[in-house]
């Protein structure tokens, strides 16, 4: 048996919701993640029904979402909770508005769908969810308009069934590739010039460039492209004032033709903290930033590595 009223707790995007300010839903919320809770019964079938449905032959009408809460314990994550529910941990994650696994597990509540699906904030409301959203755009998918109710406020959705993390997508959320290291509200920069051989801009003659110059107004913040350490900072002819992030796994992070260098050597820095600001010291023709990838010591290509290639290529 159904509980009662579930199917409303999803709203038409076109519903006009009452104006007074107290707009609330309150979703079922399951105790246990176990046969002796009826909601998790139901949460349990309703996704089962999606599931026959979409593997039927035709075009199936898929039934309509909905929504539970439930409250993790403390030996939770995202993992146990995608094999426990029977859901990818890509829909726990976008539904609940994380960017990355150490964001849900932070979590106490979270809310629980009944199909499986990339969920997207309108607007998206950092680079993970701009990602997530242009790249099913620019693919042609369409995604379902929804309402939902959170911290006493209703919340546009897009609401793509059925799709799951692209390869980059997944990467970027476990956090095993390389955020873009211009500040996201500085039009994220424009890569001016790509890894590989080019034309010297001062001889003309042929080179090899060792990574990839992103411009951007001078003074701009410049950001840790993962957690690390500051292994060297200082200063030479070619890269001016730079730094050097060391990285679990062998690999490093150069930051050349700083203006300012914002942090210590051996200091740890997370993902997304400032460590300097765009400049224009050392062998420049204009305010840019001079990004490195290094793997063992090697140079490789930056931008496949980089979770959101920024600004225009």
């Amino acid at each position: 048996m159904k509980h009662p009223g579930v199917h409303l707790l999803i709203l038409p995007l076109l519903f006009l919701l009452p104006a007074a300010s107290g707009f609330a839903v309150d979703y079922p919320e399951i105790r246990v993640l176990t046969r002796d809770d009826l909601l998790f019964i139901q949460q349990q079938a309703e996704l089962e029904d999606y599931y026959r449905l979409s593997r039927a032959v035709g075009e199936p009408e898929l039934p309509s979402v909905s929504l539970f809460t439930y409250r993790k314990r403390a030996d939770e994550d995202i993992f146990s909770l995608n094999a426990r529910l029977g859901l990818p941990y890509d829909t726990l994650a976008t539904l609940n508005g994380a960017a990355d696994a150490r964001s849900f597990n932070r979590l106490t509540r979270v809310l629980v769908p009944t199909q499986p699906g990339i969920f997207v904030h309108v607007p998206p409301r950092n680079a993970f969810e701009d990602m997530l959203l242009s790249s099913r755009l620019a693919g042609g998918s369409t995604p379902r308009s929804l309402l939902v109710a959170r911290a006493g406020r209703a919340e546009s959705i897009s609401f793509f069934p059925g799709e799951t993390f692209s390869s980059v997508e997944r990467a970027y959320f476990l956090g095993i590739l390389f955020q873009f290291p211009i500040t996201f509200t500085v039009a994220r920069g424009q890569i001016t010039s790509r890894y590989g051989m080019r034309a010297d801009p001062f001889s003309g003659h042929p080179e090899f460039h060792n990574g990839v110059d992103i411009g951007a107004p001078e003074g701009a913040a410049v950001r840790a492209a993962r957690d690390g350490v500051v292994s060297e900072k200082g200063s030479s002819d070619i890269l001016g004032t730079y730094l050097v992030l060391s990285h679990p796994g062998g690999w490093e992070t150069v930051y050349g033709h700083l203006s300012s260098i914002r942090v210590t050597l051996h200091q740890e820095v997370a993902a997304g903290q400032e460590i300097g600001a765009v400049g224009r010291t050392g062998r420049a023709t204009g305010s840019h930033l001079h990004f490195e990838v290094r793997k063992k010591g090697s140079t490789t290509d930056p931008f496949p590595l980089l979770a959101l290639a920024g600004g225009k290529r």
